[in-house]
């Protein structure tokens, strides 16, 4: 979460407007600055920005408006006024629109569209699928009806499909700890360019950082015992002269694990911008500098990679559970059948 919690505060309300944010100065940001401690703990928002709120007077320190040179200590309590957006955001709906896969009191599983960010972070501060959730559930003037939706994985911005998230403090613990363990079967669906040399395979390529990339976030694939381990299994579903589609599914979780191993087999997904033909189309994107040529070239405005399925324990039901979301369209009309 990019928020950060106080001490002794309950979960934050997501339905309603960030207006304020404390921090607790801890040992990683005592002595600094208070513009450099802030920018630490604030990733969202710049150290210019950070400066302009303090000389507003919108920072204070221990309740009083200090200056940006002054120094932090452990224990300190900085009470930050959050700018509202000037664009009005759009106002709590009854009416849950996402596609319910599942739902029972404990959890709720959901189709999140590609371009929906699953909780607030970098520039997508508003309009998340926990934000989503926060307006369905939480009613923190009830507390006996009062609902805290946790995040039980997470997904990429651009992929679509399944996400689970826990309504049940014990229920998030137990089935989370199932994820970190391991023991999810997660299996995607891509769609990439050409046909891999084998109708499936087992990729066991390690996963390290792209030193020859401008993009500082890109990833590579080395030799297996270099860099980060990660297996991926995969299996051609169809194919036509131009792409296929795949049914993926990774035995370890590293970050961009599929878009990387699916590049490093020469078949990168469809749309992908950083890990396809060009990597300066994810500059672009970034940049809101995208021609129409370019989305021609991408043929997707998003990667096309869809969170299928996950089966996990549910340990409230005593059974197994298997969640699926379907095939998006635009897959189906890449490759039909």
């Amino acid at each position: 979460m990019a928020f950060p919690q106080y001490p002794g505060e309950g979960p934050r309300d997501l339905s309603k407007p960030l207006e304020q944010v404390r921090v607790l100065i801890d040992a990683r940001t005592a002595g600094q600055r208070l513009d450099l401690a802030l920018a630490a703990i604030l990733t969202w928002r710049s150290r210019s920005s950070i400066v302009r709120m303090i000389d507003k007077g919108m920072v204070r320190l221990e309740g009083r408006i200090v200056p940006s040179s002054r120094k932090v200590k452990v224990g300190d309590t900085i009470e930050v006024d959050v700018p509202q957006d000037p664009v009005p955001q759009p106002k709590a709906d009854a009416n849950f629109e996402l596609p319910i896969l599942f739902e029972d009191e404990y959890m709720i599983a959901v189709d999140k569209p590609a371009g929906m960010a699953v909780h607030p972070s970098g520039r997508h501060l508003h309009g998340t699928l926990i934000h989503e959730l926060h307006r369905r559930y939480r009613r923190p003037e009830e507390p006996e009806h009062d609902v805290v939706p946790r995040l039980l994985h997470r997904i990429d911005l651009e992929t679509s499909g399944v996400v689970a998230v826990g309504l049940d403090e014990q229920f998030h613990h137990l089935v989370r700890k199932q994820f970190e363990d391991r023991l999810v079967q997660k299996t995607y669906l891509a769609v990439v360019h050409g046909r891999p040399e084998n109708e499936e395979g087992r990729i066991d390529f390690g996963i390290c950082p792209d030193k020859q990339s401008a993009v500082r976030l890109k990833l590579t694939t080395c030799e297996p015992g270099l860099g980060l381990s990660a297996i991926t299994h995969y299996r051609v579903m169809r194919s036509n002269e131009r792409f296929s589609l795949i049914e993926v599914k990774p035995e370890t979780g590293r970050t961009h694990q599929i878009r990387v191993h699916m590049a490093g087999i020469g078949c990168p997904l469809v749309g992908d911008k950083l890990y396809g033909a060009d990597e300066r189309l994810f500059l672009q994107g970034i940049a809101g500098e995208l021609s129409q040529a370019d989305r021609d070239a991408l043929i997707l405005d998003r990667h096309a990679l869809h969170s299928h399925s996950l089966t996990f324990f549910h340990p409230r039901r005593d059974r197994e559970v298997t969640i699926k979301a379907p095939l998006p369209h635009e897959f189906a009309e890449l490759v039909p059948q």
